[in-house]
């Protein structure tokens, strides 16, 4: 690790003042798969939800296309992006879903919607779905230390990708014909036609997956790995016009989201990133049974079981700066937490050769072939105790190179880290410059201050004097320091930049993310929430410069 401390009076010159004005989110469409410039895509984002102490997080999904949907929703935990909730929401022409998700009797997250939308399966919208610490447990688990606990479960973030497309409302029953999933989805007088009908269209048709022996894993069988459900078009019969075919629209789906904590009288709606363009020309049903559910994921877009878009995607919503404003003062009660969320960092960072529910593992990794098993596995990882199931290095298989440093099951340590550098501010333009660089925390006298790393999906950041002692204003429960007592005012507001470094250069990561601040006046008739989107350079900072001497 090393961290160094320049304090300065004078604004830093770390960046050049073209790079400085592009600070702003860039949100032009280049090609199919950047952000969105229309606030609405194919592919969304929500980047953080959280359960903790009494915290809800609302979502509302809207189709604003005149024709049907099916998508995915699924529920990532924070540390290494396990799947830990999945379901299909089917929606009509200009429908509207919406659920929330708050701590379950048992601890776990627990979605509710009163939402009348067909879901599959339909007990997600009869009675609500509690999230699964399965695919972090047991025989598919990533480190030892959360093996099975539900707690990192309650903090995460939100995937919700168009799986397929009807034109219109789909095909009615005539001439023998039953009429197509769509068609039984389509809402009448505000109630859809029959959802328990259409429950079976997302059954395999396919031989059961099982897992093979380590040197040889099975194939997942069905067109293109999805377990040919009714529900793709055309799956097993040209002719087909029960179920949803190729995604046409580019850009259909408005997701809102919202962070809310009652009890404190404390709440904010939060951005989501949307991606115009992903899966555009793919049929991505899948059956919603194991393993078919995986599928699809943010690496889908050029087809199941795959990662060769990655690099697009990588490429499209790449940052190299983040920036937004910071504050933890007392005297005020406003407290903040930054919230920085890398979408595509588990494709590279989450390998287990033999792991199905790893981003990466032989079913699922670079140059892999829909539906096909692809690689051998290797050596297991170094760091894991004598007699413990360790995971497998991939052989001939590789993951996609994203650029992030380190590997989650490395050393059994539950992280993943980056190299950052933190410009911290000041108000009135006093600043200091932080560097860290390696997979602990470290003290950086003088003063003593705790500069926390970025080691998980979603990092949840405390920024402030003496930040290791304060309180997370989402009471996260994986809340990180970035102590800003080194700033010679003492002040307690602020910005900050961060800027990722890989072998000492510049380095582009998918980053998506927001700050939260909250006013606490002990009067939740009193209290609000603010969040704000960072702001990213998503093109390539010019070299540093150096001032004049």
């Amino acid at each position: 690790m090393m961290i160094s401390v320049r304090k300065s009076g004078f604004r830093l010159l770390k960046l050049s003042a073209a790079v400085a004005a592009a600070l702003a989110l860039q949100t032009a469409v280049v090609n199919a798969q950047e952000v969105s410039n229309t606030g609405t895509g194919t592919a969304v984002f929500v980047p953080y939800y959280t359960i903790n102490d009494g915290w809800r997080t609302l979502v509302n999904i809207t189709n604003t296309s005149a024709n049907s949907l099916a998508i995915k929703f699924r529920l990532h935990e924070a540390r290494n992006s396990r799947d830990v909730l999945d379901f299909v929401v089917l929606l009509s022409p200009y429908d509207v879903w919406t659920a929330w998700v708050e701590e379950g009797a048992d601890g776990r997250p627990f979605l509710q919607t009163t939402d009348r939308s067909c879901t599959v399966p339909i007990s997600v919208r009869d009675s609500g779905a509690n999230a699964s610490e399965l695919a972090y447990s047991n025989s598919f688990r990533d480190h030892l230390a959360t093996d099975g606990d539900i707690s990192r479960m309650s903090e995460g973030y939100i995937e919700v990708l168009v799986m397929g497309e009807t034109e219109g409302e789909g095909e009615a029953p005539v001439d023998g014909n039953r009429g197509s999933t769509a068609w039984y989805a389509k809402h009448v007088n505000g109630e859809p036609r029959n959802c328990g009908f259409i429950q079976n269209d997302f059954v395999r048709r396919t031989a059961t997956w099982t897992r093979g022996p380590a040197d040889a894993p099975n194939d997942i069988p069905g067109e293109d790995g999805s377990g040919d459900p009714l529900a793709r078009l055309g799956s097993g019969d040209p002719t087909s016009t029960v179920g949803y075919g190729e995604i046409d629209t580019p850009a259909p789906l408005k997701v809102n989201a919202s962070l809310v904590n009652r009890a404190n009288g404390i709440a904010a709606g939060i951005e989501s990133l949307h991606i115009a363009g992903w899966g555009d020309n793919q049929n991505l049903v899948t059956a919603q049974q194991f393993p078919w559910f995986l599928e699809p994921s943010l690496a889908s877009s050029d087809g199941l079981w795959t990662t060769e878009a990655l690099d697009d995607i990588n490429e499209g919503i790449a940052a190299f700066t983040v920036a937004n404003e910071w504050t933890n003062n007392p005297n005020t009660g406003a407290l903040s937490d930054w919230v920085v969320t890398f979408p595509t960092k588990r494709f590279q960072t989450d390998e287990d050769a033999l792991n199905i529910q790893a981003a990466c593992s032989v079913w699922r990794n670079d140059g892999s072939e829909g539906g096909e098993v692809n690689g051998e596995f290797g050596d297991v990882w170094d760091g894991w105790p004598d007699g413990a199931t360790r995971p497998n290095q991939l052989a001939e298989a590789e993951c996609p190179d994203l650029g992030f440093p380190n590997v989650f099951q490395d050393g059994n340590d539950g992280r993943a880290d980056l190299s950052v550098q933190y410009d911290i501010f000041d108000r009135e333009e006093g600043s200091i410059t932080v560097t860290v660089d390696g997979p602990v925390v470290s003290p950086a006298p003088p003063p003593d201050v705790t500069i926390d790393n970025l080691p998980y999906e979603v990092n949840v950041l405390k920024i402030g004097r003496n930040a290791a002692n304060l309180p997370s204003a989402l009471d996260s429960l994986i809340s990180l320091a970035i102590d800003t007592s080194a700033l010679a005012s003492n002040a307690e507001s602020g910005w900050l930049r961060i800027t990722y470094l890989g072998d000492g250069e510049f380095a582009g990561y998918p980053t998506t993310g927001f700050i939260f601040k909250a006013r606490d006046f002990g009067n939740p008739m009193l209290n609000f929430g603010q969040a704000t989107e960072h702001a990213y350079t998503r093109e390539l900072p010019a070299p540093p410069i150096e001032p004049d001497p």
